[in-house]
């Protein structure tokens, strides 16, 4: 691995990252941005919905077949990367990225299949972002404090991806149970979602603790894994969301774990707080990396795709709260957001199609070629 890697076929397949999968999240995620801005099931807004989701999927599905290649061609490589602090995080975003796309199944009115192979599509996703995030949830720790490569200054924020994983599975989840004919399978959907959310919850704030202690008391990262600290601002997002979703279920559910109308207004409150807090992360982390971006010189890797889907996700909640709260100001924001965010998103393609074109893409980053030789 050092010195200069010829790009070759072989090596492309062989080290193909799933961080290919954080394209996936960023996509899916803005196809929902797009519907709730629409919310109807004709105009501009929604063919870009469409669009976009047609593109999470195609991405999902172009990814996970380069992935399977993997498993056969580069089973050692993937092993290295399993022993890898910050490299095996990235296996959660498969999880993300097929919860976002079921997420985009049931919420985007589709012209080109009809509802019901829509509700089976998204069932098939929800099941594999519920196989891969389960397993890596538990994975990942287990080989983190099993392994010798642990340390403070690793703790990057790719570690925030098995949490947000499973809150986006909790959500999905949440849309898919509205759509059950079933109560009992509904209830059954609460209860998984319940204990999901008891493990998603207190990890969240463990990261958090221990990224923001990296932050402070550690250099900042080298330039290809800057943008990561973007991902702060994810768990935030998909929180809210995962919360506000759950309550329609409840009530469907017809559980009597809480009275409706006082968990709404809990969650109406805990949101507004966690909403606070992620608005300090993202301004936080944005002007932090610009300025690391005007005094160096940032390569352009799959690392990019963190500026999407994390403010994409917090772009989600804060359309919910606009909602819920009966606050236009907040809808505001979330558009300048959205409009923001969509740019960024072109930029990105273009980067990337530039960078598979020349290969250099495709290669794995600085930092983590760097550890890989000892692995």
């Amino acid at each position: 691995m050092a010195g200069k890697q010829e790009l070759t076929t072989k090596y492309i397949l062989q080290w193909f990252s799933p961080r290919w999968f954080i394209f996936v999240m960023g996509t899916g995620a803005l196809a929902n941005v797009y519907q709730i801005l629409s919310g109807k099931s004709a105009g501009a807004l929604h063919v870009l919905a469409e669009a976009f989701l047609l593109l999470a999927m195609a991405g999902f599905a172009v990814s996970a077949v380069f992935m399977i290649v993997r498993f056969a061609v580069g089973w050692e490589n993937i092993s290295k990367e399993w022993r890898h602090a910050s490299l095996i995080q990235f296996y959660s975003a498969i999880s993300i990225a097929a919860a976002i796309c079921a997420t985009g199944l049931l919420n985007i009115p589709l012209s080109f299949i009809s509802c019901a192979a829509a509700e089976t599509l998204a069932a098939i996703f929800w099941y594999i972002a519920l196989i891969d995030g389960i397993f890596f949830v538990f994975f990942g720790p287990i080989k983190v404090t099993s392994g010798n490569h642990a340390h403070p200054g690793r703790a990057l924020g790719f570690w925030f991806l098995p949490p947000v994983g499973l809150f986006v599975l909790v959500f999905a989840g949440n849309f898919w149970a509205m759509h059950m004919k079933s109560v009992a399978d509904a209830r059954a959907m609460l209860f998984l979602n319940t204990v999901i959310l008891g493990i998603a919850i207190p990890l969240t704030i463990i990261f958090y603790t221990i990224i923001l202690f990296r932050l402070l008391f550690y250099n900042f990262p080298r330039r290809d894994v800057a943008p990561s600290f973007m991902i702060g601002v994810a768990p935030v997002g998909v929180s809210i969301i995962a919360m506000n979703t759950l309550i329609p279920v409840l009530m469907k559910s017809g559980v009597g774990l809480i009275d409706p109308v006082l968990l709404a207004s809990l969650v109406k409150v805990t949101s507004l707080l966690l909403w606070g807090f992620g608005l300090w992360w993202l301004t936080y982390a944005l002007v932090s990396i610009i300025l690391y971006f005007v005094k160096h010189r940032v390569p352009v890797t799959l690392g990019y795709w963190a500026f999407i889907f994390p403010p994409a996700a917090y772009t989600i909640a804060t359309l919910l709260l606009a909602k819920s709260l009966g606050v236009p100001f907040l809808k505001t924001i979330a558009i300048v957001l959205a409009a923001a965010i969509t740019i960024g998103w072109a930029i990105n393609l273009v980067l990337t199609v530039r960078g598979m074109l020349n290969r250099s893409i495709f290669d794995v980053a600085p930092t983590f070629k760097g550890d890989i030789p000892y692995l």
